[in-house]
C-alpha cells in the first residue's frame, strides 16, 4: 500500500502524536485508547497498529504486539516510522540484528532520519560491529554538523577502530567549531584527557605530552593529569622530569605503592634491579602476516618487575583481582614452598629483578629514608623498602616496623607481611624476631628484647611494654606458624593469647583460619560461628561462617546465615542474594551442591552466574547515549573495553569450569547407563524400577500433588508487602538435567575460548569436550593452543595427560575417519612431539608420544619433591599410555617437599576414583598427608 494512502487528516494526525508521547512518558494504556480512536475510523493504518503494538509491548502482550506491528509493516512497506517501530520490538527482546535489519530499511525510506541513525549505531557499537559504526557516526555527523555530541561519536569510532590520527583530527576540528560556545570545565578537560589517551595508544608519546602541557590549565582532574605526564615522561626516557612528577603525586598520597615503585624505577641508579617501564607497542590495526612476524620481533623483553604495576600504569601491567593475568607472567611459577606447605605467589610480589648488592641495598635504604623525612607517617614507606634489603639490613628494619605496630595493636598486621615470605630466606628472620618477642613479653618486666644487632639492657617497671603486645604478638606468630604448616604451634600461641583476652575477635577468626588451613572443616566452621555470634553486626564474619558452612556441605544453614543480612531476611528462598548477584555465594552452593553430587541444583547455582554476567552484558547499552551526552569518554571507552574481556573474569570462569566438569559427568553417566534425574541425585532410585505404566501412574501423582501446592505458594509469594513475586518452577534443576549435555558444553566451551583463551584450563576442558564427541580437529586445535601455553614443553604436567589420551586412546583410526584429517594430526602432532617433519604413519606419532611418556615416567619415579598436582597428571599421562604404575605407588613412591592442602585432596580423591576408596594405596596416601596435616579429616 502506498505511503499518500495511509495519510491521516490533520485531527486524527495530532492524535497520533499523542501516542508517540504517551509513549515516551510510559503512560501505555493512554497510549493504547490513543490508538483505538484511530484505528475505528482507519483500521488499516500501518503507522498507527505499529504504535499500539509497540505500546502493548509494555503490557506484558508481546505476541500480540508482534501480531500488530506485523500487520503495520505489511500494510505500509514505504513507511520508515513502521519498520522503526519493528526494530524497536527486536531490540526490547534483545535480538539485535533482526532490529538492525528492521532500521536499516527504515533507512532506505528516509536515509537522514537522524533518530533511526542514532538507534542504529547504539545497536552497531553494542555488537562491535565496528565498520558499520564508524560509517552510521560519519553520516550523522555529515548531517548535523552543529551538534557536539556527533563530533565525539565520531571520534571514538575511529579511536576504538584504531585509526587514531583521524580520532585526534576529529576532536581538534570539534575544538575550533565549538571555541567560541560556553562548555562546562569538566568536559574541556575530559576532551583533552582523551585525546592525549589516544595519542598515548598510538605510541605518539612526545605528541600526548605536549598536547597535556598546552592544555595544563583547562584539565581540572588534576590526579589524571599528573599521573599521565608521568608515565609519558617514564615511556620517552626521560626519567629526572618523570621522578619528579611522581614526587609530587607521593605528596598527595604517600600511601599509594604505585607512585612509590613508579618513583623508584624512575631513578637511573636503580635499573639494574629496578627498570623503568618500557614503552608500550602501539596497538595498531592487524598487518599483514609477514609484518606481524617483524613488529612481534621488534617487541621489548617484558621485565619481571612489571607484574608490580597495575594496568593504569602499563597496558602490559598487572589488573585487579579477577581478570586473567596477562601473558608475559605465564613462565613464572606461582607455586612457593614455605615450611611445609605450598602456597600460590601473587603476581604483584615487588621482587627485584636480580639480587641486590650491598652497596645497591644502602642506597635503596638512604633513598626511602629521604621519602620518609618527608611523610614521616607513610606506613607504606617503611613496608616496601623490605622487599629491596635482605640479611641483617632486613631484620634490622622489619625489627623497627614490628614493635610500633604490635604496640599498637594492628589486627591485619601479618596480612602485610605476608608477601615477604615468598622472597627467600625472609621468612626465618620473621621467626627469629617472633619467638624473641614472645620470650621477653613473658619476663617480669615485659619488652620486646634488644634490638637486632644490638645489647638490649632491660627497661625499668615504668617502661615495660602494655599487656596488649603481648596479646597481638601472639596473635602474628600463631598467624606466622600457620602460614608455615606448622598447625600445633599455631594452636598453642592462639589459645594462650584467648586465655589472655577471651573478648577479642580476630583471636577467634585466626583460630578457625587455622583449623581451615590444617584440613579440619568442622572445627573451622564450630569456630567460625563462635566468631559470628561475638558480634552479630559484622558482615564479614557473617560471610566467613557461611563460608565455613558450605565447606562442609550444610546449605541450608549457609543459606539461613547469608539471609541475616539480606532485606528479606523472611524469605524462604535466597531470592534476594541473587538480586544483589552475590557471586560467591552462588558458586559456594554450586560447589557444595556437586560435591553432594546434587547436579541438578548445582547447574541453577551456575546459571545464576551466567544470568548476572549477560545481564551486565546488557547493562552497557543504557551508556552507549549517556556517555557522549555527558562526555565521559575516558571512563566509557574503559567500559566497553571491560566488556570485552567481560567473560574472562574468575566468578565467570569458575562458574563455567564447574559446569563443564558437571555436564561431562552427566555424559559420562548416560554412557554407562545411570539415571541422571534429580530424584536418582537425590538417593531415590526407586522410579527407575517402575514400569512403564507405574512411572505414569506416579507422574500423575506428582502433578496433583503439585497443583494442590500451587495456592499456597501463591499466597506464600505475595505475603510479605503484597506483591507477587517469582515462583522457581524448577527448584530441583531438573529441566537443566533434561538438557543434552554436550550441547550445553559446546556452549560454553566456545564462550571460554573467545575469552578466556590464555587460560590453560580452558584447552583442558575443550579437549575433554571434543574428544567425547569424537571430533579429532578441535582436540588437536586445544592440544597446539595447550602446547603453546605451555611454553612449547611437551612434558609440562598440564599438557602431558590430554596428550597421551589423544595418541594412545582416541580413536584415530576408526572407519569413517577422512583421510585428509589424518593427514592434517601427522602433521601438526610432529611439533608437539618433538620430531622435525610430518609423521609417515599412527604407528610412528606413537611411537614418538612414548619418548615422551618415558620422560614423565623417569619425572615421576625420580623426583620425591615433584608437586603433588604434577604428580597427578603425569600419573593420568601413563594411565592413557597404558603403564601400569601401581607396583610404584605402592612400594617406591613416597612424595616429599611442600604440600598444598588443596592438592592433597585432588590427589586423594583421584586414588580413591582409580584404586578404590578403601585400597592399601589410597591409606598409605592418606597417611602421608596426615603427617604434614595431622587434623586433616579423612575425605
Amino acid at each position: 500500500m502506498s505511503g499518500d494512502t495511509q495519510q491521516l487528516p490533520s485531527k486524527d494526525m495530532a492524535v497520533f502524536k499523542s501516542i508517540v508521547k504517551f509513549y515516551e512518558s510510559k503512560q501505555y494504556k493512554k497510549g493504547v485508547k490513543a490508538a483505538d480512536l484511530i484505528l475505528k475510523k482507519h483500521p488499516n493504518h500501518g503507522e498507527t497498529l505499529c504504535m499500539k503494538g509497540l505500546t502493548v509491548s509494555y503490557l506484558a502482550k508481546k505476541e500480540e504486539a508482534y501480531e500488530l506491528v506485523r500487520r503495520g509493516v505489511k500494510l505500509n512497506l514505504r513507511s520508515h516510522v513502521c519498520w522503526h517501530v519493528y526494530g524497536l520490538l527486536y531490540r526490547q527482546d534483545r535480538d539485535y540484528l533482526e532490529a538492525i535489519k528492521c532500521y536499516r530499511a527504515a533507512l532506505r525510506h528516509d536515509p537522514e532520519n537522524m533518530q533511526i541513525l542514532r538507534d542504529l549505531s547504539l545497536l552497531q557499537i553494542h555488537l562491535r560491529d565496528m565498520t558499520g559504526f564508524v560509517e552510521t557516526r560519519r553520516k550523522l555527523l555529515s548531517l548535523k554538523p552543529n551538534i557536539r555530541p556527533n563530533w565525539i561519536g565520531y571520534a571514538i569510532s575511529e579511536h576504538l577502530c584504531k585509526h587514531y590520527e583521524f580520532a585526534w583530527t576529529c576532536l581538534d576540528n570539534y575544538e575550533k567549531m565549538f571555541k567560541d560556545d560556553d562548555v562546562p570545565a569538566y568536559e574541556t578537560s575530559e576532551l583533552h584527557m582523551y585525546k592525549a589517551q589516544i595519542m598515548e595508544e598510538a605510541g605518539q608519546f612526545e605528541e600526548a605530552l605536549e598536547c597535556l602541557k598546552q592544555r595544563d590549565k583547562q584539565i581540572v582532574d588534576r590526579l589524571g593529569f599528573l599521573e599521565a605526564q608521568g608515565r609519558l615522561l617514564m615511556f620517552l626516557g626521560r626519567y629526572d622530569e618523570a621522578a619528579e612528577i611522581y614526587a609530587k603525586l607521593l605528596k598527595q598520597n604517600p600511601e599509594h605503592h604505585t607512585y612509590v615503585l613508579a618513583y623508584m624505577a624512575n631513578q637511573t641508579k636503580f635499573h639494574r634491579f629496578w627498570p623503568a617501564l618500557p614503552a608500550p607497542i602501539p596497538d595498531l590495526p592487524k598487518l599483514p602476516d609477514l609484518a606481524s612476524e617483524e613488529k612481534k620481533a621488534e617487541e621489548p623483553e617484558v621485565p619481571s618487575t612489571m607484574t608490580s604495576f597495575p594496568t593504569t600504569v602499563h597496558p602490559s601491567g598487572t589488573p585487579i583481582w579477577g581478570w586473567l593475568a596477562p601473558t608475559h607472567s605465564r613462565g613464572r611459577s606461582t607455586r612457593v614452598g614455605i615450611g611445609r606447605q605450598l602456597h600460590k605467589r601473587r603476581l604483584e610480589a615487588y621482587e627485584p629483578l636480580v639480587p641486590l648488592t650491598d652497596e645497591e641495598e644502602e642506597e635503596v635504604i638512604k633513598f626511602f629514608d629521604e621519602l620518609l623525612e618527608q611523610h614521616p607517617s607513610s606506613d607504606s614507606l617503611k613496608r616496601l623498602v623490605l622487599h629491596f634489603i635482605t640479611g641483617q639490613r632486613f631484620q634490622r628494619r622489619l625489627d623497627i616496623y614490628l614493635r610500633s605496630r604490635l604496640r599498637k595493636g594492628v589486627p591485619s598486621l601479618f596480612r602485610m607481611l605476608r608477601p615477604l615470605y615468598f622472597q627467600a630466606g625472609k621468612g626465618e628472620l620473621v621467626s627469629q624476631l617472633l619467638l624473641q618477642y614472645n620470650k621477653c613479653l613473658e619476663e617480669e618486666v615485659s619488652w620486646f628484647g634488644p634490638g637486632v644487632g644490638e645489647e638490649g639492657v632491660k627497661p625499668s617497671m615504668d617502661d615495660d611494654e602494655p599487656p596488649t603486645s603481648l596479646l597481638f604478638t601472639r596473635m602474628v606468630t600463631a598467624d606466622h606458624f600457620d602460614f608455615l604448616g606448622e598447625t600445633e604451634k599455631a594452636l598453642s600461641y592462639v589459645n594462650s593469647a584467648i586465655d589472655h583476652t577471651p573478648t577479642l575477635v580476630e583471636l577467634y577468626l585466626c583460630k578457625a583460619r587455622i583449623y581451615r588451613h590444617a584440613g579440619n572443616l568442622k572445627e573451622s566452621a564450630k569456630w567460625y560461628e563462635e566468631v559470628r555470634s561475638l558480634d552479630l553486626a559484622d558482615r564479614y564474619l557473617n560471610t566467613q561462617c557461611v563460608r565455613a558452612l558450605l565447606r562442609l556441605d550444610d546449605t541450608q544453614g549457609g543459606m539461613e546465615k547469608a539471609l541475616l543480612f539480606s532485606k528479606e531476611p523472611d524469605s524462604p528462598e535466597a531470592a534476594n542474594l541473587h538480586d544483589m548477584q552475590c557471586m560467591w555465594y552462588e558458586s559456594a552452593v554450586g560447589r557444595s551442591y556437586y560435591r553432594q553430587k546434587n547436579y541438578g541444583k548445582a547447574l541453577k547455582k551456575y546459571n545464576e552466574t551466567f544470568k548476572h554476567f549477560d545481564d551486565i552484558a546488557e547493562d552497557q547499552f543504557d551508556f552507549h547515549n549517556y556517555c557522549l551526552k555527558k562526555t565521559t569518554l575516558k571512563a566509557y571507552v574503559s567500559m566497553l573495553r571491560m566488556q570485552d574481556r567481560l567473560f574472562s573474569h574468575k566468578f565467570y570462569r569458575r562458574a563455567a569450569k564447574d559446569a563443564l566438569k558437571i555436564y561431562l559427568e552427566l555424559f559420562d553417566m548416560a554412557a554407562r547407563g545411570e539415571a541422571i534425574g534429580a530424584a536418582a541425585q537425590n538417593g531415590d532410585s526407586a522410579g527407575a524400577e517402575l514400569s512403564a505404566a507405574d512411572k505414569k501412574k506416579l507422574k500423575h501423582k506428582k502433578k496433583r500433588e503439585e497443583a494442590s501446592k500451587a495456592p499456597k505458594v501463591a499466597a506464600a509469594a505475595t505475603a510479605a508487602g503484597g506483591k507477587p513475586k517469582k515462583v522457581d518452577e524448577d527448584p530441583d534443576g531438573e529441566k537443566l538435567l533434561e538438557r543434552d549435555p554436550m550441547e550445553e558444553s559446546n556452549k560454553l566451551v566456545k564462550r571460554l575460548v573467545m575469552y578466556c583463551t590464555n587460560d590453560a584450563a580452558t584447552h583442558v576442558l575443550t579437549y575433554d569436550v571434543m574428544c567425547r564427541q569424537g571430533k579429532l580437529l578441535h582436540c588437536l586445535q586445544a592440544l597446539i593452543k595447550l602446547f603453546d601455553l605451555s611454553g612449547r614443553d611437551n612434558t609440562h604436567y598440564k599438557f602431558v595427560a590430554p596428550l597421551a589420551h589423544f595418541c594412545f586412546v582416541a580413536e584415530l583410526e576408526k572407519e569413517g575417519t577422512h583421510d585428509a584429517v589424518r593427514q592434517v594430526i601427522l602433521a601438526q602432532m610432529a611439533p608437539l612431539l618433538g620430531a622435525e617433519k610430518a609423521f609417515a604413519s599412527m604407528a610412528e606419532m606413537k611411537a614418538a608420544a612414548n619418548k615422551v611418556v618415558d620422560q614423565v615416567d623417569r619425572r615421576l619415579r625420580g623426583t620425591p619433591e615433584l608437586p603433588l598436582v604434577e604428580a597427578m597428571y603425569s600419573l593420568k599421562c601413563l594411565k592413557h599410555a597404558g603403564r601400569d604404575v601401581t607396583s610404584f605407588l605402592e612400594k617406591e613412591w613416597n612424595p616429599q617437599g611442600a604440600f598444598a592442602l588443596k592438592e592433597c585432596n585432588k590427589m586423594l580423591s583421584y586414588l580413591s576414583s582409580e584404586y578404590g576408596k578403601d585400597s592399601p594405596l589410597s591409606e598409605k596416601f592418606k597417611k602421608r598427608c596426615q603427617d604434614v596435616f595431622p587434623l586433616m579429616e579423612s575425605a
